[in-house]
């Protein structure tokens, strides 16, 4: 697919032509028919260019998703709890600075020296409330029950500010704080002060027993049936995964971060920027609610959003004025971001580079696995035009693992060819011979042991895997 063509022309793929949904159809192929849904937008220059959806909202009852369905956000719930905070700061109710003491005063004193900024950016040091969640409790745990386990402990992960990592405890203390400072609940404070402002008018957050209209519900693949995993022990939390939307209602929430809506332009750039240590900064990273990356000078701001029976993603390129997000009730399913770029690519007229496992995939569907070589060949030969991933190569390669293997091993062999010091490949290789090509134990412990050299310290779930694997085969 030669895709910096305008979506207007159809598209001439060697020698075929395929129209646009053609195009849509293949990105959702995963979707169509009695599935679990997809429902995506894309938004450019304010005007909605495409709004689609495939599979079932409800698979027991049969009901199709539309622009409509409300999905579970899971963290992209994150973007609006930060927006609750910037809003009380818009106010003068909070600042930058603000203690998690100041505002909640029975916290212990470990959390003193916690801002308002270090929860916001993940670099509080709260401990994960995962780990802490009693294994006696049979009840869902809502954002109360999070403040109080942590009110239970007596130290940090790290000294508040002093490194990143990834806090859905401190999304969930935001909650609480919005509730403390607006004197409201977070249901009633995001109802009035964004939805409603918004005319986000199918949006809520989740309590128990509330009705929701036009609901999804969520799904995972179990021993080949879709099951109904809509709720989990953690699935009631609301400021850091408890809000539900449509992609319809994403509009109008994209539509206020280029005005000012609901805060000052001052305040959404800071949103939109990467905070360290020594406070704003260039460079890939996270905002207040959102991932902050950077490719050929343009800016990306992505937030991802995964919980059980749920899968979604958000891009914008606010450079392009291109969004696209992508809301599922398939836990299964991943790659979203990829396709989430490969759509601002093809409506932003190539502005956006291509994510190449995506027209790799359709090249082997269209030509066969053998025509892979040529095919990445041709696309690294235009590094500007096409985004190469190597993680975006991984997963196309498991996508053929368990009725394909043939076209896995293929995928794993062009991956270590053209990037031998990357553990990946390898570990594709290592899985294919342990579980696809049984009794070749030799190679499968060769690649395992390629694993664990060229691993990265931060991947030891997948060295130890390697380890017992090789262990195991040498038996």
């Amino acid at each position: 697919m030669i895709c910096s063509c305008k979506p207007s022309q159809k598209l001439e793929q060697e020698n075929e032509i395929e129209t646009r949904q053609d195009v849509i159809n293949f990105l959702f192929k995963d979707y169509i028919g009695e599935k679990p849904s997809a429902s995506f937008i894309v938004i450019k220059d304010g005007k909605i260019k495409e709004n689609q959806s495939f599979g079932y909202a409800d698979l027991e009852h049969k009901i199709p998703a539309n622009g409509e369905t409300n999905y579970r956000l899971a963290s992209v719930t994150k973007q609006f709890t930060a927006m609750g905070i910037l809003i009380l700061i818009h106010q003068g109710k909070l600042n930058y600075e603000t203690k998690l003491t100041e505002v909640i005063p029975e916290f212990p004193e470990y959390g003193k020296d916690i801002t308002i900024k270090n929860l916001m950016s993940h670099r509080s040091g709260l401990q994960s409330y995962t780990k802490l969640y009693p294994k006696d409790w049979k009840k869902q745990i809502v954002d109360e029950d999070v403040l109080h386990l942590l009110m239970k402990q007596n130290s940090l992960l790290f000294p508040a500010n002093s490194k990143f990592r990834y806090s859905n405890s401190g999304y969930a203390v935001l909650a609480k704080i919005i509730e403390r400072v607006s004197g409201k609940s977070f249901k009633e404070f995001m109802d009035i002060e964004i939805f409603e402002k918004l005319g986000m008018t199918n949006s809520t957050v989740y309590l128990k027993d509330l009705h929701i209209k036009n609901r999804a519900y969520g799904y995972k693949l179990i021993e080949r049936e879709y099951q109904n995993k809509d709720q989990n022990k953690w699935s009631a939390i609301q400021g850091d995964g408890g809000i539900y939307s449509s992609v319809s209602d994403y509009a109008k929430w994209d539509k206020s971060l280029y005005e000012e809506t609901l805060i000052s332009e001052d305040l959404m750039n800071d949103a939109f920027s990467k905070w360290d240590k020594d406070g704003k900064t260039d460079g890939d990273g996270y905002g207040f609610g959102w991932q902050i990356g950077y490719k050929n000078g343009k800016k990306y701001l992505v937030h991802g959003g995964s919980s059980t029976g749920f899968l979604n993603t958000t891009l914008r390129v606010p450079s392009d004025k291109i969004t696209v997000v992508i809301y599922t009730n398939n836990g299964n399913l991943g790659g979203l971001r990829r396709k989430a770029l490969f759509l601002a690519s093809y409506f932003s007229d190539g502005a956006v580079p291509i994510p190449c496992e995506i027209l790799l995939e359709k090249n082997i569907m269209d030509n066969g696995i053998e025509s892979i070589s040529a095919k990445f060949d041709q696309i690294k030969s235009n590094e500007n035009k096409y985004d190469i991933s190597k993680d975006g190569l991984i997963r196309l390669g498991f996508s053929y693992f368990e009725n394909e293997p043939e076209k896995s091993l293929k995928v794993f062999e062009l991956i270590t060819t053209e990037f031998p010091d990357y553990f990946g490949g390898y570990y594709g290789l290592a899985q294919y011979y342990a579980y696809k090509d049984k009794g070749n134990n030799k190679l499968a412990i060769e690649n395992y042991k390629k694993v664990v050299e060229l691993n990265p310290s931060n991947e030891n779930r997948l060295i130890n895997r390697s380890k017992r694997m090789i262990e195991k085969l040498s038996e």
